[in-house]
């Protein structure tokens, strides 16, 4: 079983291409197209070619999230919603994104996706809409999802504009909310870099948060002396139950599964990762 836990719908999807391309890469991921520029994997992404990796790369399915990204949450929450329900054998589970200063009745919009639309989280990217995720905005849409009994996913990690702060994915935020909001799932992003240690010990220290890899090379995770130490040695060991797989459209996914099963984990682990965690957690959010 594989299941990738985070891919967001390709650009051509929601938005001109070029145009989305542009945006991509002069402002969202600015300094991380400074790095890889147009070779970047998602920018070439297609529901084609997604649907096609997923299945050379052995994934079952995947869990669809919107984010708000080029400017308009709404444009890809639909996207998401269609694409969902195009392909509902591949795309099950899906998670919509909120723009805190568009959507101003926040919990009203979560309460119609649920129960309407069969959207089954949230997604919180605090980085776009520059609100840290301990602000008391977020306070309302924690209340909702914990009485709803859906998860939030949290961008916990790098963000790699030119104009926002780092720290708005440090993952002590996630240690205030989840005290705060015990009940609350909360899945972490990216795995927390460059906070590794940190994540894995608010991981460890609260009932309800996971650690996602997506959009990591497990290859390098693996590599020592690139910081993720800490997330090998305790997620092979007493946070083993808490990581998810995930390659956010980012990385190829065959690519992706093939070096996280050359990682050194327990194979009874790795079987964790890849997709046992995950449904575990998509079993707790469907009941």
């Amino acid at each position: 079983m594989i299941i990738d836990f985070r891919v967001v719908p390709p650009f051509t999807e929601y938005e001109a291409e070029e145009e989305a391309k542009r945006t991509f890469l002069e402002g969202y991921m600015a300094v991380y197209g400074d790095t890889y520029g147009n070779d970047m994997h998602t920018l070439n992404v297609t529901i084609e070619s997604l649907l096609n990796d997923m299945d050379e790369a052995g994934i079952d399915y995947a869990v669809m999230q919107g984010e708000w990204e080029l400017g308009d949450c709404a444009k890809m929450n639909d996207a998401v919603f269609r694409l969902a329900h195009q392909y509902p054998d591949k795309f099950p589970v899906y998670f919509l994104g909120l723009d805190a200063g568009r959507n101003k009745n926040m919990p009203r919009v979560i309460e119609y996706e649920v129960k309407e639309r069969g959207f089954s989280g949230v997604n919180i990217q605090s980085w776009s809409t520059r609100l840290p995720i301990t602000h008391r905005a977020w306070g309302p849409v924690y209340a909702k999802c914990q009485e709803l009994n859906i998860p939030i996913t949290v961008h916990t990690s790098i963000n790699f504009t030119i104009d926002r702060p780092i720290g708005l994915g440090r993952p002590l935020h996630i240690s205030e909310v989840a005290a705060e909001f015990p009940d609350l799932i909360i899945v972490a992003n990216h795995g927390g870099w460059p906070w590794v240690n940190e994540m894995v010990g608010v991981a460890w220290k609260h009932r309800n948060v996971y650690v996602e890899i997506g959009a990591q090379s497990p290859r390098y995770i693996a590599k020592p002396g690139t910081g993720w130490e800490p997330l090998i040695t305790f997620g092979n060991s007493v946070i083993q139950d808490k990581i998810l797989f995930a390659t956010d459209a980012m990385l190829p996914p065959q690519r992706v599964v093939r070096e996280l099963m050359e990682m050194p984990l327990k194979d009874s682990v790795k079987d964790k990762w890849l997709g046992l965690n995950a449904q575990k957690l998509i079993a707790r959010i469907k009941k």
